[in-house]
């Protein structure tokens, strides 16, 4: 395998990511000369949607069209770790990679590894922290810059950024929101780490909490023990996976629009009132705007309520 030259003058990067979350990160490191990226290591090539059909991740497509060298291992073996050896690089960056790393890798780089998890740590540590923030009805929330372990997300904390969560944002508005934010931020953060302006702070242990990586079955509700406050947080968490849901006279319906209502409809009950679309829940109500039932095209509200609730 060849290897590219090294530029002495710059801070030499392994760069670990896999989804769209990481792409920023890869390019404002690509474009700052203070940064020379050695490879890109990514997720394999994997079949997605109903044909089944093989792609590739972002980071993979983005690092490509930069002409960077790209590995995608199908797991982290010694001859891996063998080979990364020979970069000699200064910090490993990962990014939602999304692959265990273990500890001789980690500790490979002059400046160990970095990642960046978008959470508040300690909370949050695991899978799907800004879902979970979502879902909690959480008012804030943030990127944490940390020095990685092999134990999940319990590195020391070099640097956090908070944010407010905006009140209509959901799921992926605020995952690109923040991968927007730590992309900025990235090139100083590693610069005051290699300079010893940074050091890794020990979380605090007591603080810890984590969540779950989530399942379909997550974004299921109960509009007669939900209440609207709840569904509209599960609707935020879950969009655009993997989309809210409610049985509806027995079949699957899929709510891909919506806000609160100040209309009063009976718990369980889809009806409309004044030309518009209510769910009752078991306390306050929900505007449906677009909604897919099982076996069914999406549909607007006027659509089903012409169609189904006046038939």
């Amino acid at each position: 395998m060849d290897f590219p030259e090294e530029n002495p003058q710059t801070m030499k990067i392994v760069f670990y990511g896999t989804p769209n979350i990481a792409v920023p990160f890869l390019e404002t490191l690509y474009n700052d000369p203070e940064f020379e990226i050695l490879a890109v290591v990514t997720k394999p090539d994997k079949p997605v949607g109903r044909k089944q059909e093989i792609q590739a991740p972002p980071v993979k497509e983005k690092a490509e069209e930069l002409e960077l060298k790209v590995l995608q291992p199908e797991k982290i073996d010694d001859d891996f770790v063998d080979m990364m050896r020979k970069f000699d690089a200064d910090f490993n960056v990962v990014i939602a990679y999304g692959q265990i790393m273990p500890t001789e890798l980690l500790d490979m780089p002059t400046h160990r590894s970095v990642n960046v998890h978008f959470s508040l740590l300690p909370k949050y540590r695991g899978a799907a922290p800004v879902q979970t923030a979502l879902f909690n009805g959480d008012k804030e929330t943030g990127i944490t810059f940390m020095d990685m372990e092999e134990k999940l997300d319990a590195g020391g904390i070099y640097y956090i950024k908070k944010t407010p969560i905006e009140e209509n944002e959901n799921a992926e508005m605020l995952l690109n929101r923040l991968s927007e934010v730590g992309a900025i931020l990235i090139p100083s953060v590693l610069k005051d780490i290699s300079d010893k302006v940074l050091s890794p702070i020990p979380q605090n242990e007591d603080e810890k909490s984590f969540c779950k990586k989530i399942i379909k079955k997550d974004a299921e509700f109960d509009p007669l023990k939900d209440d609207a406050n709840e569904i509209m947080n599960k609707f935020r968490a879950f969009y655009p996976w993997p989309g809210l849901f409610f049985m509806y006279e027995g079949k699957r319906c899929k709510l891909l629009k919506m806000k609160m209502s100040g209309y009063d409809a009976k718990p369980g009950e889809l009806k409309e009132l004044e030309g518009t679309l209510v769910l009752g829940t078991a306390h306050g109500s929900l505007k449906i705007n677009e909604l897919q039932l099982e076996g069914k095209k999406p549909m607007e509200d006027k659509d089903f309520i012409n169609g189904f609730l006046l038939n």
